[in-house]
């Protein structure tokens, strides 16, 4: 009863910090031709979402960034909180690849055009190229991409098939994938749910797999390799408690 009650007064919240950080990026955009200002003002509010929310989070992993080197981050898809934490998360620019229908929010979506991230249509297979190669443009400018290759958020916590438009923009672009594991959300926020439960979250950011040798019929062993090293940080994380010890804390 206590988490409704404060996800009665956390949601408003969530939602004028939208209004206020997407209007700001808006009003910094025409000056701000390479999005960092706009990075920086999602990266506050997805601060802002995470400690309102609850979610404690920590990092492990960061090192394995490679700084100066665009690639396309793989990420596995368990709540609307992953958004917000990967954001939280990740020190470099980035463009996410979204769901079209996300860029039609009032505010939210028009953040996502100016700023320039990328709409992914399903179903659509000509879009779907335009997109691509649209995502592959904005690798070649420097900037990586996130993708969730699931396609959409797991019921239940559990991985979910990698759809492989995301490692075909790794392979088009010639840039290496990052597995991204994110563990917790589910719990803070669980899928067709407002309610909030405060927890601890954790993101384990693995080091780059390199794509060079790899081609489209070889493709299914890159997508293998990328799900095997998510899906055994969410295996060590259900078998045991997350140890604040070995994490970064990003939240404090």
């Amino acid at each position: 009863m206590l988490d409704v009650l404060r996800s009665i007064v956390i949601v408003p919240l969530i939602i004028l910090s939208a209004i206020v950080m997407s209007t700001l990026a808006l009003m910094l955009s025409p000056v701000d031709r390479q999005g960092v200002l706009q990075h920086r003002c999602a990266q506050v509010w997805c601060r802002i979402v995470a400690v309102t929310a609850g979610a404690h989070l920590r990092v492990r992993g960061v090192e394995n960034i490679p700084l100066g080197q665009p690639c396309v981050y793989i990420a596995n898809h368990q709540s609307y909180l992953d958004v917000p934490v990967i954001f939280g998360s990740l020190p470099v620019q980035f463009r996410f690849m979204a769901k079209r229908s996300l860029f039609f929010i009032p505010f939210l979506g028009w953040f996502l055009w100016r700023a320039g991230h990328i709409p992914v249509d399903r179903g659509d297979l000509r879009a779907a190229l335009a997109n691509l190669n649209r995502a592959a443009s904005k690798i070649g400018e420097g900037s990586s991409a996130v993708v969730f290759p699931e396609g959409t958020r797991s019921p239940d916590g559990a991985l979910l098939e990698f759809k492989p438009g995301a490692f075909k923009l790794a392979l088009k672009a010639g840039v290496p994938v990052v597995p991204v594991t994110v563990i917790g959300t589910s719990r803070v926020l669980r899928r067709g749910s407002l309610v909030f439960h405060p927890g601890e979250v954790e993101v384990v950011i693995d080091p780059p797999l390199l794509t060079d040798g790899y081609t489209n019929r070889t493709l299914p062993e890159l997508i293998g390799r990328t799900r095997a090293l998510i899906a055994a940080h969410l295996a060590e994380a259900a078998a045991t408690p997350i140890d604040l010890r070995d994490c970064a804390r990003v939240d404090s």
